[in-house]
């Protein structure tokens, strides 16, 4: 059951962010607004079709810009690596509105740096990590590995009071593989002579493909924008 959340707040330094952060901001509180439940995630290991199956919306928060590091260096070794700084830096001083608006972090164990993000998020959010197998080849790590994903199904069906039954995980990896054959095609368009895309703006766009929480309306997307540079292409 969807709560009523019509008293949903933004953080108390609003005012001072550019236009494109408060857009986010805002967009992530209407989706809130709307009953919607949340997971930051960081990594590709994250199993995103259990967190859709639970009925939340995962969003990335790997960050890359160097704006953030300040805050984070308050806590974190200067030494450490910078897309950690950068991350952990946006979560710390609420200037990442999808840190902010997370109801959950779903981290895993990809680096010593990452766990000790995660171990300094958990005083202010909640995090579940998710312990990685050092290899895919052994019968151990894939125990390891399923047991795992079990847990983290058993920790959304109880924070949310949700049930994951097979066939919204089915439906999950459905649009999931739909997604990712419309990117492979999206990408296919890099081996074009002469490409008609830079690979910064291939990356660039496939970030934003990422913040359009509609998945059928980012598979739609995702299509579009490939067919469209595609033509543009052939016109040259």
């Amino acid at each position: 059951m969807k709560e009523e959340r019509s008293n949903i707040k933004l953080p108390s330094k609003f005012d001072d962010f550019n236009e494109t952060r408060k857009n986010g901001f805002l967009k992530m509180k209407e989706l809130k607004e709307s009953g919607k439940n949340v997971a930051g995630i960081f990594c590709t290991y994250t199993p995103q079709e259990v967190i859709y199956a639970a009925g939340l919306i995962p969003v990335s928060l790997c960050a890359t810009t160097e704006d953030s590091i300040k805050y984070a260096e308050r806590d974190l070794p200067k030494n450490l690596c910078p897309l950690i700084k950068s991350s952990y830096g946006f979560a710390v001083s609420d200037t990442c509105p999808y840190f902010y608006f997370s109801d959950i972090i779903i981290g895993e164990t990809t680096c010593d740096g990452k766990k000790k993000m995660y171990e300094l998020m958990g005083d202010f959010k909640d995090v579940h990590v998710m312990q990685l197998p050092q290899n895919n080849t052994d019968e151990l790590s894939f125990k390891l590995w399923t047991n795992e994903i079990y847990k983290l199904k058993r920790r959304l069906e109880e924070k949310f009071n949700v049930e994951i039954t097979d066939e919204k995980l089915w439906e999950a990896i459905k649009i999931g593989n739909q997604e990712r054959r419309n990117l492979k095609n999206f990408f296919e368009l890099g081996k074009l002579n002469p490409s008609p895309l830079s690979g910064v703006t291939m990356s660039g766009t496939q970030d934003a493909f990422g913040f359009n929480f509609d998945r059928e309306e980012k598979n739609k997307s995702i299509v579009e924008k490939t067919k469209e540079i595609y033509e543009l292409w052939e016109k040259e």
